[in-house]
């Protein structure tokens, strides 16, 4: 049987669709190997979100199509890059078969034809999206990704996702527990619930509390912990922070991507007009134990000096846990890409240092404040003398870790240890098992 090499690009999401798409491939008996040198065929799952990731999607594509050593594999493209480019993709000489997102079946279908063809095409201009089930080969443990909905209804003038993956298609809260249920007896110690919006979870089908429904289901099933990522601001209701408070395997945090606060950008941004500050505020009081993820863009078009300092004295205020901040990329087919007032590049990363080196000061006080304190570590792996795990307060890849040093004790991946903290950086803690 033919060997089957996926390089999967971009965000969890995407990462979920690719264990999807692997699984499949695996119940049809193909073998799954981490090598491309020795595969027959290749697939490339890719993001489109940003110009950047379009030029890394490419590049990855280029990579396989160009080099005389993959000459004779097959290649599949699938995921956000065929949404937006189409059939323009066989442009590209070696690509064999394209196939959209979110419906690893089709792209199953593309890889059995493309073994005897060649320009084998499986993609909507609308996304056929399956929010159904499919089979899963976690890659993450001890943690894994549950993607609850598609798409998403936000609308934002900067922002891609509509067309790329459609309007918000929430699956089934059945389907999601049977999936859920599946990780928990596979072992996952962190069940992390990725959405475009999760927050907005169940609206369209008229269900205004799915989100909170959906969580206290969740939290009887006894995952050690449960991860609440991708919230919109303007959706978090009191009932899902009090789920939150209330639920102990519920992690005290949350990924509320606020992007800007000044009233005219986040107009111009068709974001919801609101005191964020009031916001943040009220989660604090209702959570006080939460610790914040949030993004900013800065340079959207028509951003001031001023916009940009009430930015900054918001973040100076505010004292978020995490922050990412993104310069604003101009992209076609958006209503942004119409504006007047494009910012300069030079401008976009001045503004982009002056934020990370204030948040740089912020993560590192924030961070000394838990020296002494002894915090829950899961264990995801070892770098030379150190075992590697992640706090309730971390999500993985994008935040920080906690590193354990010990020489005379045994730890597996997907412990769960009492760590004391004894050392911290602006990203990272650093501790020892207390009883050492």
């Amino acid at each position: 049987m033919e060997k089957i090499y996926l390089l999967s690009l971009g965000c969890p999401k995407n990462l979920v669709d690719s264990e999807n798409i692997m699984a499949l491939l695996g119940e049809k008996e193909y073998i799954l190997t981490d090598s491309p040198d020795i595969a027959d065929i290749i697939i490339i799952n890719t993001c489109a979100f940003l110009k950047s990731a379009v030029k890394e999607s490419k590049a990855a594509i280029k990579y396989f199509t160009d080099n005389n050593q993959y000459k004779h594999k097959k290649i599949v493209v699938c995921g956000c890059l065929v949404q937006r480019y189409g059939e323009e993709l066989f442009k590209l000489n070696g690509v064999d078969g394209i196939s959209g997102i979110s419906n690893p079946e089709e792209t199953v279908k593309v890889v059995e034809q493309v073994k005897s063809n060649s320009r084998i095409t499986s993609y909507n201009v609308i996304p056929n999206i399956s929010p159904n089930c499919s089979p899963r080969l976690v890659s993450t443990y001890p943690y894994a990704y549950i993607k609850i909905s598609e798409g998403c209804d936000n609308l934002c003038s900067y922002c891609l996702i509509p067309k790329l993956r459609g309007r918000l298609t929430s699956r089934s809260e059945s389907d999601i527990l049977n999936e859920a249920e599946s990780l928990l007896e596979m072992g996952i110690k962190e069940l992390i619930i990725i959405a475009q919006d999760t927050s907005s979870y169940g609206w369209d089908t008229g269900n205004r509390n799915g989100l909170e429904n959906l969580l206290s289901k969740l939290a009887k099933l006894k995952f050690p912990r449960i991860r609440i990522m991708y919230s919109h601001p303007a959706h978090i209701t009191k009932n899902v922070l009090d789920i939150i408070q209330k639920e102990k395997n519920i992690c005290k945090y949350i990924d509320i991507p606020l992007q800007h606060i000044h009233p005219e950008i986040l107009q111009k941004m068709n974001r919801p007009v609101l005191d964020y500050g009031k916001l943040i505020d009220n989660i604090r009081e209702t959570v006080p134990e939460i610790r914040l993820r949030t993004t900013f863009i800065v340079g959207f078009p028509g951003e001031t000096d001023e916009h940009f300092e009430k930015l900054v004295e918001f973040v100076k205020e505010k004292k978020f846990d995490r922050l990412g901040v993104f310069k604003y990329s101009r992209e076609k087919e958006t209503e942004a890409f119409k504006l007047k007032e494009q910012i300069k590049k030079r401008v976009k990363l001045e503004r982009e240092r002056i934020l990370m080196e204030i948040q740089k000061d912020i993560s590192k006080r924030n961070l000394e404040k838990f020296i002494g304190k002894t915090l829950k570590v899961l264990v995801e792996g070892k770098e030379d003398d150190f075992y590697v795990g992640r706090s309730e307060f971390d999500a993985p890849e994008i935040d920080g870790n906690v590193y354990i040093e010990t020489k005379t004790k045994k730890i597996v991946n997907g412990d769960i240890k009492k760590v004391k903290i004894i050392g911290s950086t602006e990203h990272d803690l650093f501790g020892i098992l207390p009883n050492l």
